[in-house]
Parts: structure tokens; sequence; C-alpha cells
């Protein structure tokens, strides 16, 4: 059934840079950006064009060749600053690996600097929602950490610290609060106002803010993040091979008023001190300690940078601006296909009026990009309401040519609050064994242990959205001559069904022209072939407990 006519917010030019562009991707349809986007073929020709005629050496080096390395450094240090919309006057950007290692920069900093508090500790809370990497800074801690159940509970702790039970034992000590702009997982988008309530607080002027921006940047304009230096977070980590497919580089974007705190840490690599003793009393001299004759970034970018990397970065940001214009530019167009994409998958229903996809989300208003980004989480299922597993999703659609990702997509608290877990059940997962990647159980005790996620980016096209309705649509739907009857019983998950996602109750085609009207799909439950005792019947979940329950899963 075609959906469109009119296409308010897409770009269309997309499809013939489709052709110039990527023509590597013409043997599928790829659905993982938020694993990777797609390189363009100009951004490659460029970053070989100046790798064959120029000569660049090791930045730390002062004969010519390393002049030219260190005068591109800079320069596409700033360029890239200016890109994301951050002022270079109040920002600075350290060059990473990847928004892992940013993550662990600031984790370090803050666990050295704790040795010196009067308990020897930091208190670090995080959002549910975040992504593994974020979790994992909580073993830095000593058990001072805690996990926030949702958006409410943090603007609670926000509004009155003095009273909220985080598992702080000094609210004015140091403290870092870490939370994801985007969930990797569902795509939800969390709200960026939380660093301005943070810095406003009485309570929390030692407790900083780390912002997870890894999937948010792919299709957002982070000028909405950077703009007001007041409101902006501390620290913001971004993966840039999100953005641009290629170099695979990362960020880390620091607020100057709060830079200084990074150059406390313990460890130093080369080209970040400007003395070591090594005979004698051991003593060295941070280069992020002696501003203004250095800069930040230079205390803390251990070894020699990756710069033909971040030549590559500089001509990446030329042909993306060239390409498309502006981050609004892509928002808009991935808003529409991502409406696109769960108005279809919504559409698509059994004989029997059962939905194929249940679709994990906790926004209702899935157009508005400010809450929502361009991924979506969901399972399939069959007509008699089991579930297939996401293995085999993912598996029959490689085959079909169509790449997206499955698993526990690294966010376990995210994954298992929709899937409506209990601690127990993730400990029952380990026991079965379960683990996180492509050799983990799909389903156990008819309750599947991970998603299907498919995600879109800037040179996502109308056709890729279509191909893969038209894939779940022929390989997953059921008809009644398909399949002997049944007798059924509805299980219902609370929990679950209160993450799982079809239509607003209110929904209506009116605004949507480019849609055909069609009735409101019924409000989508569990359905099983029968209702046995070991189903269970999930109550609201703790999720601070639960986390406790996954400390060993990864």
């Amino acid at each position: 059934m075609p959906l469109i006519t009119m296409s308010k917010g897409y770009n269309s030019e997309v499809e013939a840079l489709r052709q110039k562009e990527y023509p590597h991707m013409n043997d599928g349809v790829y659905l993982d950006h938020s694993g990777a986007t797609i390189y363009a073929k100009s951004t490659v020709d460029a970053f070989c064009a100046k790798m064959v005629t120029n000569l660049y050496g090791n930045p730390h080096s002062e004969n010519s060749p390393a002049k030219l390395s260190g005068d591109v450094v800079d320069q596409v240090r700033e360029k890239t600053l200016r890109f994301l919309g951050a002022d270079p006057e109040h920002f600075d950007l350290i060059f990473v690996a990847n928004a892992t290692a940013a993550i662990k920069l600031v984790a370090d900093s803050f666990r050295d600097l704790s040795e010196k508090t009067s308990d020897r500790r930091f208190w670090y809370g995080y959002h549910k929602d975040a992504h593994t990497s974020i979790v994992g800074v909580r073993e830095l801690t000593y058990g001072q950490s805690y996990c926030f159940r949702g958006d409410q509970e943090v603007e609670r702790w926000l509004h009155s610290p003095e009273t909220s039970f985080v598992n702080r034992y000094h609210p004015g000590g140091l403290g870092l609060f870490a939370y994801p702009g985007q969930s990797n997982m569902s795509g939800r988008r969390l709200p960026l106002e939380w660093p301005g309530m943070l810095r406003q607080s009485e309570y929390l002027q030692n407790t900083y803010t780390l912002l997870d921006a890894a999937a948010l940047a792919m299709t957002f304009p982070m000028e909405n993040v950077f703009r007001d230096v007041d409101q902006a977070p501390d620290f913001t980590c971004l993966s840039l091979y999100k953005i641009f497919g290629f170099p695979d580089i990362g960020a880390l974007i620091v607020r100057r008023e709060s830079g200084h705190i990074l150059t406390l840490r313990k460890y130093f690599g080369g080209g970040t001190v400007s003395m070591v003793a090594t005979f004698g009393e051991n003593w060295h001299r941070s280069k992020g300690l002696q501003a203004p004759t250095y800069k930040l970034h230079e205390g803390l970018e251990d070894g020699t940078l990756p710069f033909h990397s971040i030549l590559a970065l500089g001509e990446a940001i030329d042909v993306h601006k060239k390409l498309y214009g502006s981050m609004s530019r892509i928002s808009d167009h991935t808003s529409y296909l991502t409406s696109r994409l769960i108005r279809g998958m919504a559409m698509l229903r059994h004989s029997n009026g059962r939905s194929l996809c249940r679709i994990y989300n906790e926004n209702t208003d899935f157009e508005d990009s400010t809450k929502q980004g361009s991924a979506i989480s969901f399972n399939v299922l069959r007509a008699n309401g089991h579930h297939v597993p996401y293995s085999d999703v993912e598996r029959s659609a490689n085959s079909a040519g169509i790449y997206i990702r499955s698993g526990g997509v690294c966010n376990p608290g995210g994954i298992f609050t929709a899937l409506g877990y209990e601690p127990w059940m993730t400990e029952r997962a380990l026991s079965a064994g379960h683990h996180c990647g492509s050799h983990g159980i799909s389903i156990i005790h008819r309750l599947p242990t991970g998603i299907v996620r498919a995600s879109l980016g800037a040179m996502s096209t109308k056709q890729d959205v279509d191909t893969f309705l038209d894939f779940l649509r022929t390989t997953f739907l059921e008809d009644d001559k398909d399949r002997s009857a049944t007798t059924r019983s509805t299980v219902r998950s609370p929990r679950a069904e209160s993450f799982a996602f079809d239509l607003p109750t209110d929904y209506t085609t009116s605004n949507f022209p480019d849609v055909r009207e069609v009735p409101r799909p019924r409000p989508m439950l569990h359905h099983f072939s029968t209702a046995p005792d070991s189903t269970p019947r999930i109550p609201p979940l703790a999720m601070h407990d639960m986390v406790h329950g996954l400390a060993t899963v990864k």
C-alpha cells in the first residue's frame, strides 16, 4: 500500500545524492545509522587528494611537514566547534578515539580528584536510558552511584536535591551527573535543560554534567545544546563518525569554565606535559595547568593525535555542509522518514487484527524532533502473539539485503525497562546462558531478551523505508489460511505495555496529507495461544534495584 503523495520535511535531493555520492549503498538498504552512518564519496576523494599532494608529519615535531599537520589540527578543531555551534571562546575540543574514550577521560579525572575528598570517592548519577559506557562509570565510585528511573525522578532531584534519595552521603560534595541526549535504543530525546537547572541549584554547585551526544548529534542541530553557555553541559561526548561516516574519530567538548577539573587527573601522556622529572623526586607539570601559555586540550590529548584522521574530518565537514546545507535540514528529513516508518509499522496487522510490530517508546508525539530521533526499537510478533526471535528478524533482513541491528544494543537499562524485566528475571537470563551479542538467547520463557533496531540517517530515502516495510509485510505477516485456528487468551505485562507503542489514542492522519486515512488501530496487548502459570504478570519495575541486578550483565 503506497503511503505517500506529499512529503513535508523530506529532502528529495537526497535521492540524486545517493547515486552520485553513495554508490556503495546500492547493494542493500542500510538501516543501522545509529551504529555508524555512511561516508560520502566526495569526502574520500578530497581526503585522498590532499594526502597525495602534501606531506604531513608528526605535529609534535617542528619541521615543515610537522608544522603543516599542526596547523591542520588547529584549523579543524575550530571548524568542528563551529560546525557544532560551540563558540571557541567558551568551549574547547579534545580529540579522542570515540565517545566512550571521552567518557573514560572524564571518569578517570573525577576518580583521581575524588581521592583528595574526605571520603575519597565521588558521587555519580546516571539515567536509565544511558549507554553501557555511561553506566560503566559507576564502578569508579566505590558504591556511591545512583540510576535515575526516569525523567520525572531527575527533575524532582534537580528541584529538591536536599530531600531526594540518590544514594549520596554529601549532597554538596564532588559529583557527576550523566545522561544521553538521545536513547541509542529507542531514539527518544531527553531534556537539554537539565545542565542549566543543575548549575542554578544551591546544593549542586560541586556536581558537574556529562551529556552523551553520540546518538543525538547524528541528526540534531547541536547549536541547540551549545548556544547558551550557561545552560550547556560541562562535558559533551561525541563519535563524529556517526555524523559524517568517516573518519573514525570522537570528541569531548568541554565548557572552558569547567574544564580545569580535568587537568587534575594523575595520568599524563606524551605531549601533555611541559616538564617531567624521572630521577630523585618524581614530578611533572601538566600543560593543562599552565594557562594561558598552553590551552586546555594540550594537557588532555595524550600522545600523537591521529592527524591524518583529523585532516579527513575537515574534508568531511566541508562536504557535509555542501551536500546537506544544515543539520536542521537533516533533522526535518529524518523526522519525516521516522514518522513514515513508525506509521507504516503500526499499520501492519495480521489477518486476525493483531499488530505485527511492538514498538518500544515512551513518546506519544513522535513527530516532534525535540523528543524523537531517527531510531526505532521494536519486536516482531506472530499472529498468535508469540515473539519472533530478534536474531531471526536480523538474519532474515540481512539475507534480504536489509541491514539493521538487534540484541541489547548496549543499553541495559532501556532494554530491560521496555521489556518489563525484574531483577530476578535478568538473573534467570544470565543463568540460562544469555549474554549480549549475536550469540545470546533471543527468547526465554516467551519473553525477548532484546529488540530489533532500525535507524535512519541523512542519506536515507523513502524507498529505504518502504522497502523495509515491504520486507516486514511479506516475511512475517500471517494469513488465517496459513495457520490453524487457536484458542487464545490475553496476558498483560503492565510494565512492558507502558513502554510499548502502537499509535496515540487520539491519532489522526489529518495532519499528514501524504498518508492515506486508515482506521485507528486498536491498542496492542501481549497475546499467547495459552496463558500458562509461568507467564509473569509484571508489576511496576523498581529501576534502581534492577540496575544492581544487571551488575554482571554487560
